[in-house]
């Protein structure tokens, strides 16, 4: 029996909108439903329409929300403030400050008491809505079907694996949710007895995860297409990502995977602005991302790969 997983990456906003028109295009011209993978590995955003995938959701539904954005995201919906006064922003940055330090050096294993955490608590604005949110809309079961959702435990500094067996018991919501803390601006999530934080922190994808499967798609908003022509300043900014995603692929690939990726090309980082979080056009930026797909699909390369599946 042939395998197939598929790798969504990180991304914010932008990220999803992205997936939204690639998941699209991969259906309704490369002809593969996306719940169909054997497995599906989700980071931050990626973590996101991995569930909604999981769950049902179809791609049309995925393509009809980003197309009724038709505003710009507004400031307040993405980051509602978590203080009221200059004491309490001053506490919150530096609980902020510490996150940060945590994923830039390695330190021991430090787990601060319950009491300090409390006093100075890391994350700029609150994530309660987008946990409200999260909670109505993909609940608290895992899926049937593999879904693997990645975080970091800040304390050891090292990847968390939701949905993997062996991997600690969570809801999915809760999983999702620790899976988009971006550290510094959102508060980590405490469960099973670790602090957790966006699991782009340490990879925007964690395409390593799917080596042994036959064929891997992985799907990398935050990388750069390294065929298109080059757009210095813009890709620049997605070095780190590229290098994550080619350094996981050559794993994958020692394993026997076929890897194909799909990532940005220098005409669609125009659309991706320079906030992943609030990007200026969604629709725009969904729409670039279906057409740049079917493009894709249409090569040799891609073709041949997906021939079977």
């Amino acid at each position: 029996m042939r395998r197939l997983a598929l790798v969504l990456g990180a991304g914010g906003a932008v990220g999803m909108a992205y997936h939204a028109g690639t998941l699209m295009a991969l259906e309704k011209v490369a002809g593969l439903d996306p719940n169909s993978a054997d497995l599906i590995v989700g980071t931050s955003a990626g973590s996101v329409i991995g569930a909604r995938v999981r769950r049902g959701m179809s791609t049309d539904e995925m393509w009809d929300v980003a197309m009724s954005i038709d505003q710009p995201i507004g400031r307040a919906e993405v980051f509602p403030r978590a203080w009221r006064t200059a004491g309490e922003l001053a506490r919150r940055a530096t609980g902020s400050a510490y996150v940060y330090s945590r994923l830039a050096i390695p330190l021991p294993h430090i787990s601060p008491p319950a009491a300090l955490r409390r006093r100075f608590p890391g994350g700029m604005f609150t994530s309660d809505e987008w946990a409200r949110q999260l909670t109505e809309e993909i609940g608290s079961e895992w899926p049937p079907s593999a879904l693997y959702v990645c975080a970091v435990d800040l304390d050891r500094r090292r990847r968390v694996i939701f949905g993997r067996e062996g991997s600690p018991s969570v809801p999915l919501s809760r999983a999702v949710l620790a899976s988009c803390a971006v550290p510094g601006v959102y508060p980590p999530i405490r469960e099973a007895g670790m602090t957790l934080v966006d699991g782009g922190a340490l990879s925007t994808t964690h395409l390593d995860l799917a080596a042994g499967y036959e064929l891997v798609i992985g799907v990398v908003p935050m990388a750069f297409d390294t065929e298109s022509p080059p757009d210095v300043r813009r890709q620049l900014l997605r070095r780190m990502p590229s290098r994550w995603v080619a350094n996981e692929a050559r794993t994958a690939r020692a394993a026997g995977s076929d890897v194909l990726l799909i990532r940005p090309t220098a005409a669609e980082l125009v659309h991706h602005g320079r906030n992943a979080l609030r990007p200026e056009n969604v629709p725009a930026i969904a729409t670039a991302a279906y057409d740049a797909a079917v493009r894709l699909f249409e090569t040799p390369r891609f073709k041949d790969a997906l021939h079977n599946f």
